[in-house]
């Protein structure tokens, strides 16, 4: 790492000051770098880096030369850590076949290639390749292209998908050809990326409004283009803030609208068969609605009335009325119901096991009522119900791995409930025998029982001697699984223990796991992470300022408060596209994502109690005049759910306030959005960069 005299002769840039004042509450707090926001934002989201205030650019270009200088003699460690990663990645790759009516459908990754090759085959694998996407030929020219969706009609005929060039969050919808391969000679612009097929040859796509939410629904026929659209739902103006998406059933018959914002949801039901959509329930106070259809029913699962386990109802398909719903399955204290599959005769239910927090499967046979769980055999996992294509299949696919099995397809038999496992993807120079993971669980200071997941080498002596990487989230009900990452074993192999924090804010626990850390139970998010990192130390898995934290997004949002909150803690900080400026954030309407996200963390506008609360937290406004451990922001000019400016202002206050000499970067891509990198190998870039700036930081090679 480099001396203190060195860190000072590259100097670091230095953001002007100018002071802007905002009013609320009765409080006036001081923003200086309020300047780095430009007023053409919009276009700067869009790809187009035309700053009004060219000022900004020559910064963000003054910080990026500043951290190519702190990193330049780390190029060696880079090159051998992008080695390593990309050794245990088999370059030449097929995909698991999945059968969609008569085809084989996979994908192909080619050494060399930095995409995928959409690929299919009639009948058998036995018979000639299809190519029906070659997204490297898609992408050919252009610094970054997000591919997806992707989804075919029922007869195999025509493929709907859609790409982003910029890192937005829009997509152009286009529809190829699958027997010609061509492609139709229509586009449609400013879509949110939902679409689906209502029959072979109409489909709906979700455009966007202002805020990039989604307001209306068109149907279009794909032979005719967007020029003859169709409006089939338009989202009432009650419902403004919320975002909106498409579903369907499992057997297709239904067709669902989906209005989403941060604790309430709203969903609108149609046949496919005549696209009309009409209200079927409507949820406030963070009551939602997940529903599918068998047998003339809807079976509907909810946490109505405080059932926050959630409870299955059901009803017949002619009667919506919440007051004739009948139910099926009452609440449980330990289980909480997450979702519902009908397939054949069978009913799957898939849950997390509050206690343990691990998705389980349970499988109903709907003619004789008898229920069987499904065994999965290691003590932390990550399963995703993948289903089947056929509605009618009594044997469909689930997605398996742990954090030492790579993934693996498994067949579940439904009549038998037996898992078999038909594929795994191969891992080169990996040998799983050399680790061991474990599920413990750290006492959080009020008394909840904080589940970690643990990685390291076998044979580990905990004396504390040993460095660590810990990982959080915690917002919205993502839970973090517990699956399978070749790149973690860079750091492991070098004595690292890899832990993940489940902590509140996610569902690893159930719907009430996240209910309390949202909103006024935020600050538990952010105390369970460092009770979390106290017992690793505790238990001698590591030690004080040894442990290096990263999280991405709204895990930003938890690296910046729980830095601001225990600085001594850390050895190392990497946040990834942090939501950092909260308050301003939170408290600007005209920003897309706000209204919405007014449900999850508050309205400091309407509210002066949610505004002090987040004041609490909002880590630009906690930053503090003390020692802070090395930090490295990464983050994605066209980033359009946490803005440039978050992470450019955070480490500007930080250079102005913090009393160390520790390492500070701003790592900006100008070719990429909230999701980084959409190559292969430039994702192996990424990687191989915050590893070594960890290894920096602990003067390790």
């Amino acid at each position: 790492m480099l001396t203190v005299s060195e860190v000072h002769r590259l100097k670091a840039p230095v953001a002007p000051k100018i002071p802007h004042s905002i009013v609320q509450h009765g409080l006036t707090r001081i923003d200086e770098y309020h300047w780095l926001r430009d007023e053409h934002w919009q276009k700067i989201v869009a790809g187009n880096l035309d700053f009004k205030n060219p000022g900004i650019l020559e910064y963000l270009k003054a910080e990026s030369a500043y951290k190519d200088a702190q990193m330049k003699d780390s190029k060696a460690v880079q090159e051998r850590l992008y080695q390593e990663i990309l050794s245990r990645i088999k370059e030449d790759y097929q995909s698991w076949p999945v059968k969609k009516g008569d085809f084989l459908y996979y994908y192909r990754e080619e050494k060399g290639k930095n995409y995928p090759i959409l690929c299919r085959r009639k009948a058998s694998m036995d018979a000639p390749e299809e190519v029906y996407i070659d997204v490297n030929r898609e992408a050919d020219g252009k610094d970054l292209y997000m591919f997806g969706p992707s989804v075919t009609n029922r007869a195999n005929t025509f493929l709907a998908y859609g790409y982003n060039l910029t890192g937005s969050m829009e997509r152009t919808i286009r529809v190829r050809n699958l027997q010609t391969g061509l492609d139709s000679d229509w586009s449609y612009h400013n879509s949110t990326g939902s679409i689906l097929w209502i029959d072979d040859e109409h489909l709906l796509v979700v455009e966007r409004d202002e805020q990039a939410r989604g307001k209306n629904v068109y149907q279009i026929n794909i032979h005719q283009g967007p020029e003859q659209k169709v409006l089939v739902f338009s989202k009432p103006d009650e419902f403004d803030g919320m975002f909106l998406s498409l579903a369907e059933t499992t057997d297709h018959e239904y067709a669902m609208v989906y209005l989403n914002s941060g604790s309430s949801q709203v969903v609108y039901v149609s046949p496919r068969s005549l696209v009309d959509f009409r209200l079927f329930a409507q949820g406030t106070d963070d009551v939602v609605f997940n529903l599918d259809h068998f047998r003339n029913d809807f079976y509907i699962l909810t946490n109505l009335e405080g059932a926050n386990n959630f409870q299955l109802f059901k009803t017949p398909v002619s009667q919506w009325d919440q007051q004739q719903w009948q139910l099926i399955q009452a609440e449980s204290d330990s289980i909480s119901l997450t979702d519902i599959h009908f397939y054949n005769h069978y009913l799957i239910i898939e849950q997390k096991n509050n206690e343990r927090a691990l998705d389980e499967l349970v499988v109903q046979d709907m003619d004789s009522g008898q229920r069987k769980g499904v065994s999965m055999p290691d003590e932390a996992y990550e399963l995703d119900f993948s289903g089947d294509w056929d509605h009618n299949a009594t044997n469909v696919r689930l997605d398996y791995s742990s954090p030492i099995r790579p993934s693996t397809v498994l067949e579940l038999d439904l009549a038998t409930v037996q898992t078999t496992a038909v594929y795994t993807r191969e891992t080169p120079n990996f040998d799983p025998e050399k680790y061991q993971v474990k599920r413990e669980y750290a006492n959080a200071r009020d008394g909840e029982r904080i589940p970690v997941t643990i990685i390291h080498r076998k044979g580990l002596v905990p004396d504390g001697s040993h460095r660590a990487l810990i990982y959080g989230y915690g917002s919205y009900g993502y839970g973090m699984t517990a699956g399978f990452s070749s790149k973690l074993f860079s750091l492991v192999d070098r004595g690292f223990v890899y832990a993940t924090a489940h902590i509140r804010g996610g569902d690893e626990k159930g719907y009430q796991w996240y209910l309390d850390g949202k909103m006024r139970h935020k600050m538990n998010t952010f105390t369970d992470f460092i009770d979390a990192t106290e017992y690793l130390v505790g238990q001698g898995y590591t030690s004080k300022g040894q442990v290096t934290i990263n999280g991405g997004s709204a895990g930003g949002l938890l690296m910046g408060a729980v830095t601001n909150l225990r600085p001594d803690l850390f050895g190392c900080v990497i946040s990834d596209v942090p939501f950092v400026d909260v308050i301003n954030t939170i408290s600007d309407a005209s920003l897309p994502l706000t209204p919405p996200e007014w449900e999850e963390w508050g309205n400091p506008v309407a509210s002066a109690d949610d505004f002090s609360y987040i004041m609490q937290y909002s880590p630009y406004d906690n930053v503090q005049a003390i020692d802070y451990p090395p930090m490295l922001f990464n983050s994605g000019i066209s980033d359009e759910q946490v803005t440039y400016w978050e992470p450019a202002k955070m480490v500007a206050r930080l250079r102005a306030l913090k009393t160390d000499d520790n390492l500070l970067l701003l790592n900006m891509n100008m070719h990429a959005g909230h999701a980084g990198a959409s190559k292969r190998y430039e994702w192996i870039d990424e990687e191989a960069f915050n590893y070594a700036f960890i290894l920096k930081c602990f003067v390790l090679q």
